[in-house]
């Protein structure tokens, strides 16, 4: 992500906690950093361990808390419990996700033809389809190379 999407994603995250009516204290803003910071969807023990240095006194469970809350007011969204461990994702327009079954790295992708898959009669017969993202399980190059 380059500096002008940070800062971008920076204001709307400013916007909507205005808007949600929520304080953007020290603690949020280094999360919501920290986020930025990561490519790779970081989980919440990693967003822990990145604002420690910045807030020593900063527990898991405030940090966890606050990406609950950022969860909740539509200012991240929950990539999903991948491999057992729950991620965050900043990037709250619509794409997809290509993951490394072994390092555990998420990749954004963008695509139209992604978008326009036609929806199972399945997932449309009895219920109300909100949206849908696809998930590539991969060994990613980086990975196969080691191998």
């Amino acid at each position: 992500m380059n500096l002008d999407s940070r800062t971008e994603l920076l204001n709307e995250f400013v916007e909507t906690c205005r808007q949600a009516e929520l304080s953007i204290t020290p603690q949020r803003l280094a999360v919501y950093k920290a986020l930025l910071r990561s490519d790779n969807h970081p989980s919440p023990d990693m967003i822990y361990k990145s604002v420690l240095p910045e807030f020593p006194t900063i527990s898991f469970a405030t940090v966890y808390k606050i990406l609950e809350t950022f969860d909740q007011n539509g200012i991240i969204s929950k990539v999903t419990a991948l491999h057992n461990k729950l991620r965050y994702d900043p990037i709250k327009e619509h794409h997809h996700h290509i993951i490394c079954v072994k390092c555990k790295k998420i990749i954004d992708i963008k695509s139209d033809d992604l978008d326009k898959l036609p929806i199972p009669s399945e997932v449309k017969e009895d219920n109300e389809l909100i949206d849908f993202t696809v998930h590539f399980n991969v060994i990613c190059s980086e990975c196969r190379k080691k191998d």
